[in-house]
């Protein structure tokens, strides 16, 4: 051995690693889009995987080269996670059939799915998912059992499996008659805190406003109404919420568009301000975000649009760039590949089902097409999911919505 390799030998040994740990490895890529679809449309349907190849190096690339098999009486596919864990199981739901399923990726060519328990008993409309561990995942559901007026939603604690571990009401009776759709989840777990908005599935009047929770044993501490702004509507349906960087603040943003940082969580009177509006009609619609480092990426759907906010500090977002796409695509969901620069893009149901791919520039948060990924012979961007013929044998247009990326 050379006198050079024996140094860096022993440089190694004194830290604790071997030769062949000397430097964390570079990301890896994804080899598959996971995306959870569906033909119900609010009827009777089939729920599956669709499994997309993004491997870099692929022929195939973008294109649909498996699915699970199917899940009949699918009425609406809806969320999954948003990162396959370690397990390699997740995840996922179909809003208006009520049921949660787990998806498993341990065969990331051929994932299973399968049905999980029902849901926490009194409560249905499951939505989000948050995971706090390898055991335990909160999941957010929008309906009681109508005993209450307003038939509040509530929050629910599952483990791996599904099973209900504990489960709390979103009634308050500081907010009697309030019709609380529980819509989205954050976890503090530093604080023992989490949060939850409030946000409908359709056009209800519901109420506008976001509650604490103290996380170890989901008893609902306070309920916050949003704070509006004179001539605007930016305080209705909060929407999505995503911890920042101290572990202690959120930021949340509302369907119409206006983002509002949350603090004071662990104190007897946390604070709900807003710190930005985009005025609608001009932007409107803005849904499932995405956070990384310093770039919070926002879809608004009916602005046909991305942009990305510099939230350095959360109290002063800065909106960095706005990234267009065509106007038959309405962007509401955003995920990301953890090895890549890649972000995939859903629509919310309003245009033809498309599943669309972008690149972040990370240093300036800007978004650029990935060129590769469409349809074979297609001169349009994106995978439509408009198809005669699914690979296991599902026939008729499917809607995506859920997608994650899978190593």
């Amino acid at each position: 051995m050379r006198r050079g390799a024996l140094a860096l030998t022993a440089l190694l040994a004194l830290a604790g690693c071997s030769p062949r740990e000397t430097l964390p490895r570079a990301p890896v890529p994804a080899r598959y889009l996971y995306v959870w679809s569906g033909t119900g449309h609010g009827t009777g349907g089939s729920n599956f995987i669709a499994v997309l190849d993004v491997r870099p190096e692929s022929p195939t690339y973008g294109q649909i080269v498996g699915a699970s098999p199917a899940v009949e009486g699918g009425m609406m596919p809806h969320h999954t996670e948003f990162i396959l864990p370690a397990s390699g199981t997740y995840f996922a739901n179909d809003f208006m059939a009520g049921k949660n399923f787990l998806v498993d990726a341990s065969s990331p060519e051929s994932p299973r799915v399968t049905p999980a328990p029902n849901v926490a008993s009194g409560f249905r409309g499951p939505h989000s998912f948050k995971r706090l561990d390898a055991s335990r995942v909160l999941m957010t559901l929008q309906f009681g059992d109508s005993a209450r007026a307003g038939n509040p939603g509530g929050l629910a604690l599952v483990d791996s499996a599904g099973n209900v571990l504990r489960a709390s009401s979103s009634f308050d009776s500081a907010f009697p008659k309030a019709a609380i759709r529980t819509y989205a989840i954050e976890a503090l777990p530093g604080i023992d805190r989490a949060l939850t908005t409030s946000s409908p599935m359709d056009s209800e009047h519901t109420a506008d406003v976001v509650q604490v929770w103290r996380l170890s044993d989901l008893t609902l501490l306070k309920t916050i109404p949003m704070p509006g702004l004179a001539g605007d509507s930016v305080e209705r349906y909060p929407f999505e919420v995503r911890a920042m960087e101290d572990g202690k603040t959120l930021l949340l943003n509302s369907y119409y568009c206006g983002f509002y940082r949350i603090a004071g969580l662990d104190s007897a009177e946390p604070t709900v301000e807003l710190v930005l509006s985009m005025r609608e009609p001009r932007r409107i619609g803005c849904s499932v975000p995405l956070v990384l480092g310093k770039f919070w990426i926002m879809p608004i759907a009916y602005a046909h649009t991305i942009v990305t906010l510099d939230i350095s500090d959360p109290a002063h977002p800065v909106e960095v760039a706005a990234f267009p796409t065509d106007t038959t695509f309405f962007p509401h969901w955003v995920a990301a590949d953890p090895g890549s620069d890649r972000l995939v893009l859903t629509e919310q149901g309003d245009g033809p089902p498309r599943v669309l791919m972008v690149r972040l520039d990370r240093a300036t948060g800007r978004l650029s097409w990935d060129e590769r990924f469409r349809d074979a012979d297609s001169t349009a961007r994106g995978v439509s999911f408009s198809r005669a013929r699914w690979p296991n044998g599902v026939t008729g247009h499917a809607m995506p919505h859920g997608a994650l990326f899978v190593p």
